[in-house]
């Protein structure tokens, strides 16, 4: 009974193993957002890497037709199939920080991004 409990244990560590690495890559969101009557789309592009239970990389932000804009991920987390991070962005404004948390599904990174102070926002990456 010993044995096949060593057996399952193993298993499934190297199940939460091959889902952590299976975050490191280049993922791509997009979302539309109405303005006073004018539609721009958002792009948001995460190029995500993995060591161990950390989470490095960026993310690239675009307006419309604006150039990206990429942003250093801080305090980056994989556990399993989950991920954390931030990112904190410098405006005129003011720094601007975001808090990413989500599962990796697949191809296809579900989660929350959290502006500090504000609401939960839904958001959805697929690997390209």
């Amino acid at each position: 009974m010993k044995y096949l409990a060593t057996i399952l244990a193993g298993l499934f560590l190297l199940v939460g193993l091959a889902a952590a690495a299976s975050i490191d890559g280049t993922w791509v969101s997009q979302r539309t957002v109405d303005r006073g009557g004018d539609s721009f789309t958002i792009t948001q592009t995460f190029d995500l890497k993995t060591q161990g239970n950390t989470l490095t990389g960026t993310v690239s932000m675009a307006f419309g037709d604006m150039e990206p804009r990429s942003i250093e991920i801080k305090e980056g987390k994989i556990d399993g199939n989950k991920f954390s991070f931030v990112t904190v962005m410098s405006t005129p404004n003011g720094e601007f920080k975001m808090t990413y948390e989500g599962t990796v599904e697949g191809n296809v990174l579900k989660g929350t991004a959290t502006r500090e102070g504000g609401e939960p926002r839904p958001f959805e990456a697929k690997k390209k």
